[in-house]
């Protein structure tokens, strides 16, 4: 299973790990982990690597 890192663009803190599903709303950002925990931040997401498994949101 791919879950992601989410980080915000130039910040070396992780935002919530295990996420499994990253969506928008506005200018809204909502991540739901692999146990249905969520947490919601205001950006917009720069980048996706599933390779890495990291994803990299920025502020608006």
């Amino acid at each position: 299973m791919c879950e992601l890192s989410v980080y915000m663009k130039g910040e070396s803190e992780i935002l919530m790990e295990g996420v499994v599903v990253l969506s928008t709303k506005g200018d809204k950002i909502l991540m739901e982990d692999i146990l249905g925990r969520t947490k919601e931040v205001s950006g917009r997401i720069v980048e996706v690597n599933i390779s890495i498994q990291k994803a990299l949101l920025e502020q608006v």
